[in-house]
C-alpha cells in the first residue's frame, strides 16, 4: 500500500511528517530508522531546493509490503545529485545523506521535469509472512 501526504515547505512540518511515518509503520522493527531518514530527506529538500522557499511543498510517500517499507520525499529540486560524503567531525551540517546511507538498506534518487525524489528502503523479517 502507498500513502502520500503533501506538506508546506516549512521546517515546522517536520514533526507532522515524523508522526505520519510513525503512524503508518507502527511497531515494525525499522520504524525509528525510517522516521529519522524521512526527517533527514525532508530537511535536505527544504534546505537545498525551492521546496523550502515561500509557497514550496514536499510530498512524502510511505509504501509498504510485508517486511519492507519505502520512504520517498519528492521536492522541487533540479535533479542535481551529490552523493553522501564524510564531513568534518565537528561540522554542524552535511551528515544527512550519510545518515540515510547507514540506516537504509538501499536509497536512491530520481529526477524528472517536475522535480526530484529521494527514496530509502527498509527491510525486516516479517513473522506473519514466514
Amino acid at each position: 500500500m502507498d500513502w502520500t501526504q503533501i506538506y508546506p515547505g516549512l521546517p515546522s512540518m517536520v514533526p507532522a511528517i515524523r508522526a505520519f511515518v510513525r503512524g503508518l509503520l507502527g511497531d515494525t522493527p525499522r520504524t525509528d530508522d525510517a522516521e529519522l531518514v524521512a526527517c533527514e530527506l525532508v530537511t535536505n529538500a527544504l534546505r537545498h531546493t525551492p521546496s523550502g522557499s515561500d509557497g514550496g511543498k514536499v510530498a512524502v510517500t510511505v509504501a509498504t509490503v510485508p517486511g519492507c517499507a519505502r520512504i520517498t520525499v519528492a521536492d522541487a529540486g533540479s535533479g542535481a545529485w551529490t552523493p553522501p560524503v564524510s564531513t568534518d567531525d565537528i561540522a554542524e551540517y552535511g551528515r544527512g545523506l550519510l545518515i540515510v546511507s547507514v540506516l537504509a538498506d538501499r536509497f536512491g534518487h530520481e529526477a524528472n521535469d517536475e522535480g526530484q525524489a529521494v527514496w530509502a528502503e527498509f527491510e525486516w523479517h516479517d513473522e506473519a509472512s514466514s
